[in-house]
């Protein structure tokens, strides 16, 4: 499980270094926060993944040490996820009060919908083997993949409707509709101490 773990979150790093930044600069260039927000938690799950390469690894080489370093990886991916949210909730917000209109291009679309047919099924394996794992971290970098997928769908959907029907507030609704569920992924990814049962 270890292995295909670490296959899982390597293809994670690869595939979202490559496509956060062209979606972090095109969603910027323009003004699009839907796709600014693919971009931006493409990227967090980069952060996320290459913590899991490290953890995995280890344990690995230390199998009795594997509980401290699952910790840490789930803080890391929890504080990737908190990152995201209050990000997209300041640009979101920002954004709507001051009026903005997004943009787009070819090259926006067609990332989106790259994103989104790549992370939609590594979001689904990360999530399934973190619970066979019992790993709150891939279970979480699984959360940051789905995110994006999520972004990903719902940066089409917005960019369509601004330009069929105008509404521009689409694309700023749906970035903050994503930080609230990363927020929520946050809280839920972060360890904590349970009670004995």
């Amino acid at each position: 499980m270890v292995t295909q773990a670490l296959w899982l979150v390597s293809i994670s790093v690869v595939f979202g270094a490559l496509s956060g930044t062209i979606s972090v600069i095109t969603g910027l260039r323009g003004h699009s926060l839907s796709v600014f927000a693919v971009g931006l938690g493409v990227l967090a799950d980069v952060i996320g993944s290459a913590v899991l390469i490290w953890r995995f690894r280890a344990e690995r080489h230390q199998p009795g040490q594997s509980g401290a370093q699952e910790t840490r990886a789930a803080i890391i991916v929890s504080a990737a996820l908190a990152v995201v949210s209050a990000v997209l909730i300041v640009e979101s917000v920002t954004a709507l009060v001051n009026g903005s209109r997004p943009g787009t291009s070819g090259i926006t679309l067609i990332a989106a919908a790259v994103s989104l047919a790549v992370l939609t099924p590594l979001a689904y394996a990360k999530r399934r083997l973190g619970q066979q794992m019992a790993s709150r971290a891939l279970q979480g970098d699984g959360a940051l993949s789905g995110i994006g997928a999520a972004t990903s769908l719902l940066a089409l959907i917005s960019l369509a409707l601004y330009h069929a029907l105008g509404w521009w507030q689409a694309d700023r609704i749906a970035a903050l509709a994503v930080a609230a569920i990363a927020a929520a992924e946050a809280w839920h990814t972060a360890p904590r101490h349970d009670p004995p049962g």
